[in-house]
């Protein structure tokens, strides 16, 4: 009987974890695809890659948007930028210029908060950098999914969310294959894969790789449904 309320424990821990990660992962991907579709008119320019945005906002803070400015070149760059910010009724625009040494990095900060907020529970960021030494016109987006939640900021409930997925997927999966016979259990694999593939989800959605991050999400809802039928069958 206590083996059996273990391994109930463990599975219900696990699967928890599991879909709490695949909802951050979810919103991650979700705000980072509608980032880019929000700014997209078809010129494809090449990635930045030095933008970054909070994953999650409440309405009642304000976010920073910090963009990384890298000179790997052995001559002074003056990198020209210009940002777009979404609103409710048009985007925001605001531009300036820096001076990078060679071999330096600099970043520009700015904030966003609910005056940003368009398509209902969203704020995106679009940056270009101009051509400059070589370099042509590059381009990054982010989005930031707002809650309606009062009391803790987006990035603490972010934080917190991700640190309890994580223990969860780890604990849970400890205490379900406590109670089996690991070396003659045929469906262990099919877990572990589970587990292995919100890992992954989680990891591509965080760096803002929305397609990998969606096929990663896709693999462990596949894997998901199989597992519970294993475990509704008592296998």
């Amino acid at each position: 009987m206590q083996t059996r309320s273990i391994r109930k424990l463990g599975v219900v821990i696990f699967l928890l974890a599991v879909f709490l990660g695949l909802g951050l992962t979810f919103a991650a991907i979700w705000s980072a695809f509608e980032g880019f579709s929000y700014f997209n008119t078809g010129a494809g320019y090449p990635s930045f890659g030095g933008l970054k945005c909070p994953i999650l906002m409440t309405r009642s803070e304000k976010g920073m948007v910090t963009a990384s400015f890298n000179n790997p070149a052995g001559q002074e760059l003056d990198p020209y930028y210009e940002v777009a910010v979404s609103g409710p009724y048009s985007s925001h625009n605001f531009e300036g210029q820096l001076s990078l040494p060679a071999h330096t990095t600099k970043s520009i900060q700015w904030t966003v908060d609910a005056e940003d907020i368009d398509l209902g529970n969203f704020i995106f960021v679009d940056l270009q950098v101009l051509p400059v030494a070589g370099y042509s016109t590059r381009e990054d987006t982010c989005g930031i999914m707002v809650l309606d939640i009062a009391g803790s900021s987006g990035g603490q409930l972010f934080n917190i969310s991700l640190a309890v997925s994580l223990i969860g997927l780890l604990l849970g999966l400890g205490l379900w294959e406590s109670t089996i016979n690991i070396n003659i259990d045929r469906y262990i694999n099919l877990r572990r894969a589970l587990g292995i593939m919100v890992l992954l989800a989680l990891l591509t959605g965080i760096m803002r790789l929305w397609a990998a991050g969606l096929i990663f999400s896709i693999l462990a809802i596949l894997l998901l449904v199989i597992n519970l039928r294993l475990f509704i069958e008592g296998r």
